[in-house]
């Protein structure tokens, strides 16, 4: 005869399922119940704790100690990690408002709650589908605007990231630009002019961008010297490795004159295979691609010679063109020679370019940024994304080299 815990065999399968019912319906609401309710009691009672301290004495106790008088409570939620904390009793005193730390004046979110939403919208949802998501998770309905409001928060942390002093421990810096659409009273296009820099332990990280209407020589000489006057002098600098615009290369020769300048391969093929027909453009970019592949920078030599002496008959514009800039794009070899591990990384712009690509999936369902502020707090909090996941994979270690020998 089984046992139905001293209840009939209809009881015990209505209460079967109805506690099925119960866990099947949401696990997570089921979790979550009973640590919202938990932790309602806990902030409770440290606010009462907390008016102890304040007027000097407990409930209905008398002592000369008191310096105040309750004055019952009032209501107000909650929104936190576990959802909305709904109707916490916070006493009121007679006179002023309660010292309290469980949340700031007018606050109606934990500021972890804040730093959820907001990694949520980085991670490429628009406002609104972001309030979509978490009204299910957080069981309360937030609008577009409170997301967008949220995200602006950011707008002190970026302003102290751009004007912050800057060291001078750099060996290499990598400076390119990206385009991008921001709104206003037209859509306009405007730059991301960025600076990435790696250190001489190999550790690597987004100096500083700005959001500028041009990639023009004023442009690039206005960041550059911005940089300088706030600490990056280049003193240390080994290599500077550019995309190859025109007013990237005369700002560059302005401010870091010292500084020995890397052209981009990457930038430099890509002019090249406008210039080609289409009949010679496959084969004559494979041959190109092997003078950066060489061992040294005599070898490289070698093979720009043979290249330029096979090609130079079919297409003299592209061969001129590549040879008219052969010295600065072999500079990493001549200047790194003992440290050939390090030439695949400064030989070209793409750590900036990737970067740029995780911009553009963020962008793709805005389609344009609201406005200039909000272009820079977006990619702020992306170039903070990635500099965070470097603190611990620098650029290149020898271990890794040794390994690809």
């Amino acid at each position: 005869m089984p046992d139905y815990l001293g209840l009939t065999k209809k009881q015990f399968v209505e209460c079967w399922q109805e506690f099925k019912d119960y866990f099947q319906d949401d696990e997570a609401e089921v979790l979550a119940r009973p640590l919202r309710q938990t932790l309602k009691r806990l902030l409770e009672w440290v606010m009462l704790a907390q008016m102890v301290g304040h007027v000097g004495a407990k409930p209905y106790q008398r002592t000369q100690e008191r310096r105040g008088h309750r004055n019952g409570y009032y209501r107000r939620s909650l929104l936190t990690t576990f959802g909305l904390v709904r109707d916490l009793a916070v006493p009121r005193p007679r006179k002023g408002r309660l010292p309290t730390n469980v949340f700031r004046r007018y606050q109606r979110r934990r500021k972890s709650v804040e730093n959820f939403i907001r990694s949520i919208f980085l991670a490429g949802p628009s406002t609104r589908e972001t309030a979509q998501v978490l009204e299910e998770l957080l069981d309360r309905k937030l609008s577009a605007s409170t997301v967008s409001e949220i995200n602006k928060l950011l707008d002190e942390e970026v302003r102290k990231f751009h004007r912050r002093q800057l060291d001078d421990n750099w060996l290499f810096l990598i400076l390119d630009g990206a385009w991008v659409k921001v709104s206003g009273y037209r859509v306009v296009r405007k730059v991301l002019l960025v600076a990435y820099g790696v250190r001489p332990d190999h550790r690597r990280e987004v100096i500083d961008f700005r959001v500028a209407r041009s990639e023009s020589e004023a442009e690039w000489e206005s960041f550059l010297w911005d940089l300088y006057r706030r600490g990056l002098k280049g003193t240390r600098l080994q290599l500077l490795t550019v995309d190859g615009g025109k007013g990237l290369l005369t700002a560059q020769g302005t401010v870091y004159p010292h500084v020995p300048l890397q052209r981009c391969w990457v930038h430099k093929l890509r002019n090249l295979a406008v210039k080609l027909p289409a009949k010679y453009r496959q084969a004559c970019l494979a041959d190109a691609k092997r003078i950066y592949w060489a061992k040294s920078y005599r070898q490289a030599l070698k093979r720009l010679r043979r290249w330029a002496s096979e090609w130079r008959e079919h297409v003299p514009k592209v061969v001129a063109c590549l040879e008219a800039d052969s010295e600065e794009l072999l500079t990493h070899m001549k200047e790194l020679k003992r440290q050939p591990e390090l030439w695949v990384k400064v030989r070209t712009t793409n750590v900036i370019e990737r970067m740029f690509r995780e911009l553009r999936k963020r962008t793709r369902p805005m389609c344009t940024f609201a406005d200039t502020a909000s272009c820079d707090r977006i990619v702020y909090a992306l170039f903070m994304k990635c500099n965070k996941q470097w603190e611990h994979r620098p650029l290149w270690t020898r271990t890794q080299f040794t390994q690809n020998i």
